[in-house]
């Protein structure tokens, strides 16, 4: 994939894994995201991934859509973990929900003949991260979020379909 193709695929998901390291241990958790002018932008609870990153801010990011064995897509990126705060975190999170609403419009979330009562976990967590994205609840704790973004640094793309050859950027 070139840098446009992995751009745009970037900008097409919701859904990636960052991969972080501290000491002797290895994290991966799969993450909503927004890509923005060479930036992925996050926000979760203060936990185990955001105390990895902060000790070590050299990260590793995944995404990939796959249709079947032969038609697929993958991005591997490299980046550095950056803290948002103040007015950054703002805008940060304005990315994040515009990502994320512009991305559900694609996929019809809201469609005439959608059932939104039988939305899916997937798409219910889409929405709740739209719908409350300055706090978090969970049995009756609110917490502040975190909001973040992993500044790019490399990034590789390969892809599979029945007419193509795979290829690296």
């Amino acid at each position: 994939m070139d840098k446009d193709q992995i751009d745009d695929f970037l900008k097409s998901e919701l859904i990636g894994r960052i991969g972080c390291f501290d000491d002797n241990r290895v994290f991966v958790v799969p993450v909503t995201y927004a890509y923005d002018n060479g930036y992925i932008y996050g926000h979760t609870k203060d936990g185990l991934k955001i105390q990895m990153m902060r000790k070590n801010p050299n990260v590793c990011f995944e995404v990939d859509w796959m249709k079947d064995m032969s038609n697929w897509k993958s991005v591997i990126l490299y980046g550095t973990f950056e803290e948002l705060k103040g007015d950054d975190a703002n805008k940060g999170l304005e990315i994040l929900m515009k990502s994320i609403r512009t991305n559900l419009d694609k996929k019809s979330l809201w469609s005439e003949t959608t059932d939104h009562d039988n939305l899916g976990l997937e798409n219910s967590a889409f929405l709740h991260s739209y719908l409350s994205p300055f706090l978090h609840s969970k049995n009756n704790e609110i917490f502040e979020i975190v909001v973040y973004r992993i500044k790019v640094s490399e990034a590789t793309g390969k892809f599979g379909d029945n007419t193509k050859s795979n290829s690296y950027y």
